[in-house]
């Protein structure tokens, strides 16, 4: 019996998988994964959606600016990134303090006064801080706005890193 044919492509095929097996590869695998998730991450921005594609609350600011949720600065947005890369996974970290208060939702009491006082945004040349009207609240909640999935449904962000996944390995074959 002998064996006839083109087996270039055969031998490709195993050279992209002998590049699948190095040390290293599932560490890149995870790099692709959290691109994607860092995209996914991105797009809660853009469109002011949690992980599964439902609109955020819109905050007192954004309707009285005409501004959008959770955008005012870009400094939360910004202050993404991938951290912790090993063949196991990865994690997406940030440095602002108040990130995990819209992510699960927060009241906000005084500390050291009976009230807060406040002013909103809203009149002519607005910037933070605003030059609306002052309010004085005993307390402020706010809602919850994810833009992490929790537990293991990861609703947008799974199609995202399945994407990227495919990607890389596209290049790698």
């Amino acid at each position: 019996m002998s064996a006839r044919g083109d087996f270039r492509g055969l031998d490709r095929l195993l050279r992209a998988l002998d590049r699948l097996t190095r040390p290293g590869a599932m560490r890149e695998v995870s790099r692709a994964a959290a691109e994607g998730a860092m995209s996914a991450l991105m797009d809660r921005f853009r469109t002011a959606t949690d992980p599964w594609g439902r609109p955020w609350r819109p905050s007192l600011r954004a309707q009285l600016e005409g501004g959008q949720t959770l955008s005012d600065t870009g400094r939360l947005r910004r202050s993404f990134s991938v951290q912790n890369v090993t063949a196991r996974g990865f994690a997406i970290g940030t440095n602002v303090r108040y990130a995990a208060a819209h992510q699960f939702g927060a009241v906000i009491r005084p500390r050291r006064a009976r009230y807060l006082r406040f002013r909103l945004a809203g009149g002519r040349g607005t910037r933070k801080g605003g030059r609306g009207r002052w309010v004085t609240a005993s307390r402020v909640e706010l809602p919850a706005r994810p833009f992490f999935p929790e537990g293991h449904d990861l609703g947008e962000y799974a199609e995202r890193m399945r994407e990227a996944i495919a990607a890389w390995l596209e290049a790698e074959l």
